[in-house]
């Protein structure tokens, strides 16, 4: 029945649409709320059961997939999509090519994401890449960082991944969420951390679940990096890579299984 259940949603996910892009200083992308935003009623979804005298969020095909955020504070009825764990699959351990080695040509007007080192080297992201993964761990300066796209609110961002003496390797839960009040009311993606199972949702830079409830995501220094153009790039900072397209995804479905570090937030 469960698996039933999770097919019939992830039938019903469609694509969106990207509106245009504002672009600032920020770690978000700060927009108006959308008048015509209506906050739904409370109330049970489909997504959420309750096992044990735990509440669970759907999160595959298999209940070793599934989220228990039996202490979570949102509400269930603006939860959307459900399309599982990782359907989008975040990079682990991202690969950078040349300009030239590039498998296609960038037209110089072609927005992409930047991040700088501070010493020589740029690292840049195009947008097709962030839409394939949306969530990519990376390190700059010796420093983890995760950088994120999510096309259903125009949002980027750059953030630590350091937390509670653990460097965290964050994906995409499959769910969105909104409030009329945050980003305009449009769909922010839902993450998860791969070393706690926590849920994430970074439109409001805070851990929503498990273990990692209410920690604050910290942003990556706003002038460190920017969307811009590629043109722009190519001008201003010769030395850049580019995160390189088609690379082989390192999970397997053992999600914590080679996460070591010990988590501790007291």
């Amino acid at each position: 029945m469960k698996n039933i259940l999770f097919i019939s949603i992830l039938l019903l996910f469609f694509a969106c649409k990207k509106e245009d892009i504002g672009m600032d200083d920020s770690p978000v992308n700060i927009v108006e709320e959308d008048p015509h935003c209506e906050d739904l009623e409370t109330g049970e979804s489909s997504f959420v059961y309750y096992e044990n005298n735990e509440r669970w969020l759907v999160g595959g095909e298999t209940e070793a997939e599934d989220f228990n955020i039996t202490n979570w504070t949102l509400e269930e009825a603006y939860l959307n999509y459900g399309i599982g764990r990782e359907t989008f699959k975040a990079l682990t351990e991202p690969k950078f090519i040349s300009a030239a080695a590039y498998p296609r040509t960038i037209q110089p007007d072609e927005l992409v994401m930047a991040v700088y080192s501070g010493l020589s080297e740029t690292k840049v992201y195009t947008i097709d890449m962030m839409e394939a993964h949306e969530v990519i761990n990376d390190e700059v300066n010796g420093e983890p960082i995760v950088v994120m796209y999510c096309p259903l609110a125009d949002f980027f961002g750059v953030y630590y991944r350091e937390y509670c003496g653990a460097e965290l390797i964050f994906g995409m839960s499959g769910y969105g969420y909104h409030q009329c009040d945050v980003q305009g009311g449009k769909d922010g993606f839902i993450l998860w951390d791969r070393n706690t199972e926590s849920l994430w949702w970074p439109l409001i830079h805070k851990g929503i679940s498990g273990e990692m409830l209410d920690q604050t995501m910290i942003p990556y220094h706003s002038a460190n990096w920017e969307v811009t153009t590629y043109g722009q790039i190519a001008q201003s900072s010769p030395d850049f890579v580019l995160l390189k397209p088609g690379q082989d995804i390192d999970f397997e479905g053992e999600w914590t299984e080679t996460l070591s570090q010990e988590v501790n937030c007291n």
